[in-house]
């Protein structure tokens, strides 16, 4: 009976974590929703609705202007529909998303990537500056078996900076790439000892490695080993590093996509849809925590920001190029044209979502 209570207390606690995370998704969705809303009421856009999730509403809510809020049954998004915003323009409509001057309608498109930008340096910021950003500490400082090395730095020194350049941990803290731009065998680093911040003299030296196989070789580094640790930032630092946080994860992203497509990497493990989402943003909440929380408010809401932007069809990106494009002509791609290529990219992306999602299942099942 006791085993099967721990069982069943593990299983909820599980669930937990998974409506967590979804509740996390539903939540930067609306946030990007929520800038297409806000930049069309201040434009003067006639909304017809704002939606929750996907699916026949359960709960609608009529304002007195006509705006409809509606909640829907499949939490995997929402929506801002506009009035008229995939025909051609009519005059007798006022407020009309197609009445609209191109640079309005591009405001408005872009708004959604704006406030989900705005809202992960916001969270990360809080997350840097309350829990703190993740940099290498030294847990050993090894000089001994180099001659004519000397070592300065000591154990539980915090690496912030290296040869006047930051660290960042996403980029695997950059220390060797950042190495390999000295010149000499001497730099500086700002590192955080027994309570204040430092400025030493750092020396580089060749040490010697040995694989599992026992073959030795050399490499050219700081004589330590570090682990990860978090480190609080100040004020500035946490948005610094916030954008900083976002443009890696910008650059991990395009990496990714690239080397999917080239066949460097596999589809299983390294991208996915909803369920593959909602299961890592779960796994990350269970392993850390609240800081696992926000870092993934953060992530998912850079995520959203950087995948709006792309110009791929239905997503906002390809609407502004075909709102520049209309800008530059003078007149319109033929409204229908342009949503038939909307539709058919929604249904392509859906449709990659969900084999992404079974490959990743699938993967998980061969895993276990």
């Amino acid at each position: 009976m006791t085993l099967l209570l721990a069982d069943f207390a593990s299983v909820m606690t599980k669930i937990g974590y998974v409506l967590l995370a979804l509740l996390a998704l539903v939540v930067m969705v609306l946030i990007h929703e929520a800038g297409h809303y806000t930049a069309g009421k201040i434009l003067k856009f006639k909304i017809n609705e704002f939606g929750i999730g996907f699916g026949p509403p359960f709960v609608k809510v009529k304002r007195k202007n006509g705006e409809l809020f509606t909640i829907r049954p499949i939490p995997l998004g929402g929506f801002c529909a506009f009035e008229g915003e995939d025909q051609d323009r009519d005059q007798s409509v006022e407020g009309a998303f197609n009445n609209q001057k191109p640079w309005k309608r591009i405001i408005v498109l872009l708004a959604g990537v704006t406030f989900n930008f705005l809202s992960a340096i916001i969270i990360l910021s809080i997350a840097f500056g309350s829990y703190g950003y993740t940099l290498p500490k030294v847990v050993e400082a090894r000089s001994d078996y180099v001659e004519g090395y000397e070592q300065t730095f000591m154990k539980d020194d915090v690496i912030i900076e290296l040869n006047g350049k930051n660290v960042y941990s996403m980029a695997s803290y950059n220390i060797s790439s950042i190495l390999a731009d000295v010149e000499g065998d001497e730099t500086t680093a700002l590192v955080y000892r027994n309570g204040k911040r430092v400025e030493i003299k750092v020396n580089i030296g060749t040490f010697k490695q040995t694989d599992e196989e026992g073959n030795e070789s050399t490499y050219r580094g700081l004589g330590i080993q570090s682990q990860s640790t978090l480190f609080r930032l100040n004020f500035f630092e946490c948005i610094g590093y916030s954008f900083v946080f976002i443009f890696q994860l910008m650059v991990m992203t395009f990496q990714t996509i690239g080397s999917i497509f080239t066949g460097a990497i596999s589809v299983a493990g390294n991208i996915g849809g909803p369920i593959t989402t909602i299961k890592t943003m779960s796994d990350t909440i269970q392993a850390s925590g609240f800081y696992g929380v926000m870092m993934i408010f953060g992530i998912v809401s850079s995520s959203l920001a950087i995948m709006n932007a792309l110009p791929i069809p239905a997503l906002d990106g390809s609407r502004v190029i075909f709102t520049i494009i209309e800008w530059i002509r003078k007149k319109p791609i033929k409204r229908k044209t342009e949503a038939i290529i909307h539709t058919v990219g929604l249904i392509i992306l859906f449709g990659l979502t969900i084999v992404f999602d079974i490959i990743n299942v699938v993967g998980m099942f061969k895993l276990g």
